[in-house]
């Protein structure tokens, strides 16, 4: 996998992580996953930043970010 779907996939995580009320919310529209992949798109970059960031810091410490098999 390239390295930018997973800095993508990650921040998609995080974003899931730290919005599991919206998600909620979102999850009782008739278009679910229209609707969070929308506000996603919305706080995109922000996400990718702070997941870059995490990247950078585990890997200073030596750790990786794998993508389960």
């Amino acid at each position: 996998m390239p390295a930018d779907d997973l800095i993508t996939q990650g921040a998609f995580a995080l974003y899931q992580a730290e919005n599991q009320h919206r998600i909620t919310e979102f999850a009782k529209s008739a278009n679910a996953d229209a609707a969070i992949a929308a506000d996603f798109n919305d706080y995109k970059q922000r996400y990718l930043r702070k997941f870059q960031d995490l990247h950078a810091s585990l890997t200073r410490l030596g750790l990786t970010i794998t993508r389960a098999a």
